[in-house]
């Protein structure tokens, strides 16, 4: 039966009824939705359309380098400050980019900026463009009158160099900074390092380079197209480097250099012809017996740090050498200076000190060759503590054949000799006379045993060899460095520990030779009057170069410590072509007036 058409009528319009509430309900879900996004997400997606017309770079911001001061505070080294230019990419709203190159090519002396940005541009499509590195105050104060730091186009960034306040103070130890070199990227990337990152080259820069660099900061910078820049988040903030504080007495070390400098002044002046007239450089070191610090290093001839960059191609012509550290890396025969090495072989042997060698002015052991002595002072028999009183050469001679040139070598070797000092920076090691040198033969023992022969040593390792004569046998490592300090806190990061080797003998070895030594200072009328009793003992090592007369040049050579009977420090001195021994007392004798008076 067939369904009323009311019925029909009632169910259609029920039918459109729900139609429009679904309708009415997609409308409303639809304008909700507008309503949402246009002002519930209005920041969201505006921040998403920022995003997108803008770029993200970052900034380094370089840490202050940690300064090298002497152990009272005195600075030796420490950064100055220098601005680096950089141009900004995009420029800002409002920048005639065209006139901006225009005013930065004048300012840094025509230098081509179109063509550098130009590149970059092709690179990057935001960042900062390097313009000019390393200005002072006045050449950055150029860019802000021109109002090119104002406007925004440029950002002057603040960074340390490094500068000297006295650049004759240890040059050749304290050494230079630089940029990474090829050689170094891979290990510096390994550390974490930029590539534009400023290392320690060499000396004491170089070997304290993670004390001193500290750790730089980074900025990260969002700008816009249009040069606006809309965010900068500080990811990282630089941290300064540690302060280096050295063993270094910049009062002494400014005595030694004067007193070096003035001593080969006086030679060129007042001596004759192979005694000193034509001295030609010099080398003096002064270490703390108790812990192995240097207390003073000089090398002369010596440069300015501040103009090492600037005069590089002239002292690296400069006949005179001044660039090369004769502290560290100057090879010398020590001469007599070498007997107490000698003796302590001796005295080890169990050779007896009162034993005595007859010394007649020559040597007749072997049948064709004949070594003198001098006989300053002494003839007849002879034992040790007047053979080093004196420098009997013949009893070296005799000691030295008997024992064999292996065995005074080998201690010799175990004083400081020819070995690793521990010092912190380049230093040649230096060789001795062995029985298997190829040009060995017997009468090469004799000279070995004064101090010739093959042997050449340095200035550092003279001073460590006296320090170890000084201290009974007890041979201190040396170093510069003694601790680094936060310069924020003031509280000490890292502290050097004193190293010593022990070398047997005690009094019976060491005792007669510091006799020797006592009793050779006394016959210096220069050391006999220093405020306090010393030991020491001089070297006249022969040159190969001959006057006319056909006898040699020779170096001076002095080691000493001080007080004798309770020694603090220790002192070697080499003068190039200084005429004896006896010509460097002066200056250990300036050393002794500076520290003990």
């Amino acid at each position: 039966m067939a369904k009323p058409q009311s019925t029909r009528r009632r169910k259609a319009q029920r039918r459109v009824v729900v139609l429009l509430v679904l309708c009415c309900a997609v409308f409303a879900l639809f304008l909700a939705r507008l309503a949402w996004l246009q002002f519930a997400m209005a920041d969201h997606y505006a921040q998403k359309l920022a995003e997108a017309s803008s770029a993200s770079y970052t900034i380094t911001q370089h840490a202050a380098r940690g300064a090298i001061t002497d152990r009272s505070g005195t600075v030796l080294a420490r950064d100055e400050t220098v601005y680096d230019v950089y141009l900004r990419v995009p420029a800002p709203p409002g920048t005639n980019l065209r006139e901006t190159v225009n005013t930065i090519s004048a300012l840094t002396g025509g230098k081509d900026v179109e063509t550098q940005l130009a590149a970059f541009c092709m690179a990057v499509s935001a960042g900062e463009l390097s313009i000019a590195q390393g200005l002072d105050s006045t050449a950055a104060a150029a860019y802000y009158r021109v109002g090119l730091v104002q406007s925004g186009a440029v950002r002057l960034a603040v960074r340390g160099a490094r500068a000297w306040p006295d650049g004759r103070l240890l040059p050749h130890t304290l050494g230079f900074t630089g940029p990474i070199t090829a050689e170094q990227w891979p290990a510096a990337r390994a550390r974490g390092l930029a590539m534009d990152a400023t290392l320690g080259q060499s000396g004491l820069e170089a070997a304290y380079d993670d004390l001193l660099r500290g750790q730089d900061g980074t900025l990260l910078v969002n700008a816009g197209l249009d040069g606006i820049i809309r965010k900068a988040t500080q990811v990282c903030a630089p941290a300064p480097g540690s302060t280096l504080v050295l063993t270094l007495d910049a009062g002494l070390q400014k005595t030694l250099q004067a007193a070096l400098q003035t001593q080969m002044d006086t030679l060129r002046t007042t001596k004759g012809a192979g005694a000193g007239r034509e001295v030609k450089a010099g080398a003096a070191v002064v270490v703390d017996v108790r812990t192995g610090g240097i207390l003073a290093a000089a090398s002369l001839p010596d440069f300015d740090l501040n103009q090492y960059r600037s005069g590089y191609a002239a002292l690296c012509a400069d006949a005179a050498a001044p660039l090369l550290d004769r502290v560290c890396q100057g090879l010398y025969a020590p001469g007599s200076a070498f007997k107490p090495a000698v003796a302590a072989a001796a005295l080890t042997a169990g050779i007896s000190p009162a034993s005595a060698v007859n010394c007649t002015g020559r040597y007749y052991y072997y049948s064709s060759y004949h070594p003198g002595c001098l006989q300053y002072g002494h003839s007849g028999p002879v034992d040790l503590r007047t053979a080093l009183e004196y420098s009997c050469n013949i009893f070296f001679y005799d000691t030295g054949r008997r024992l064999g040139v292996d065995t005074f070598s080998a201690m010799a070797q175990r004083l400081g000799l020819a070995a690793d000092t521990g010092v912190e920076v380049a230093a040649a090691q230096g060789r001795l006379t062995w029985s298997s040198d190829a040009n060995y033969q017997d009468g090469l023992t004799l000279m070995a045993a004064i101090g010739q022969g093959n042997t050449a040593v340095t200035p550092l390792q003279l001073a460590q060899y006296a320090a170890t004569l000084a201290s009974f046998g007890r041979k201190p490592a040396l170093h510069f460095a003694d601790r680094a300090v936060d310069p924020a806190t003031g509280e000490t990061v890292w502290q050097y520990a004193p190293t010593f080797t022990e070398i047997p003998g005690g009094e019976s070895v060491f005792g007669p030779i510091r006799d020797g030594m006592k009793r050779m200072a006394q016959t210096s009328r220069v050391l006999r009057e220093a405020p306090v009793v010393c030991a020491a003992k001089t070297g006249s090592p022969q040159l190969a170069d001959t006057l006319p007369s056909g006898s040699h040049y020779v170096n001076s050579v002095l080691i000493g410590y001080a007080p004798a009977d309770d020694p603090q420090i220790a002192a070697a001195v080499v003068l190039e072509y200084g005429g004896g021994g006896a010509n460097a007392a002066p200056i250990l004798r300036a050393v002794l007036d500076a520290w003990f008076a």
